[in-house]
């Protein structure tokens, strides 16, 4: 995480807005009496990029013959995905989760907008505690981390008027 101090008295506007993926986010604070918005929280994981095979992980091992068998291998599953990639994506879940609730208890916001896809915002959502739940303003599924900067702001724009 890469914080910058910004209060509300230091030019910004009172919602922050996370925008993020499986690998990586921003935490973004409107600028008042300007146009757009300034970062001021910043998460990458990039293992939850990686292929699994690159952090270690193999393809499970058949436990029948491969010739008219119907299943892929002898794994249990859980109905959780156990991999290192997934292990990744729920770290960067939870430190994106805490860092927004320090951000709100610490008074830099008082609201807070998510857009991310819809697992990604699920899982942050999770972690936070029911007061900053309460916190929560508005959410959008989307994964707008590759937009560049103007129409990112743009969509921003519109998601604060409600549009």
């Amino acid at each position: 995480m890469t914080a910058r101090a910004t209060t509300i008295e230091g030019g910004h506007a009172s919602r922050l807005f996370l925008v993020a993926n499986g690998s990586h986010g921003k935490a973004y604070l409107k600028r008042l009496g300007e146009t757009g918005y300034d970062a001021v929280l910043v998460w990458d994981a990039p293992e939850a990029r990686m292929k699994d095979s690159e952090l270690g992980e193999d393809r499970p091992g058949r436990a029948f013959a491969s010739a008219g068998a119907t299943a892929r291998s002898a794994m249990e599953y859980d109905g959780k995905d156990d991999s290192p990639k997934e292990h990744a994506k729920r770290d960067l879940a939870k430190r994106m989760a805490a860092d927004l609730v320090d951000a709100l208890r610490a008074g830099t916001a008082q609201s807070l907008a998510i857009v991310a896809p819809a697992p990604v915002a699920h899982a942050v959502i999770e972690h936070l505690p029911p007061e900053q739940r309460r916190a929560l303003a508005g959410e959008e599924h989307h994964d707008l981390t590759a937009l560049p900067l103007a129409t990112l702001f743009d969509r921003l724009d519109a998601l604060r008027h409600g549009v």
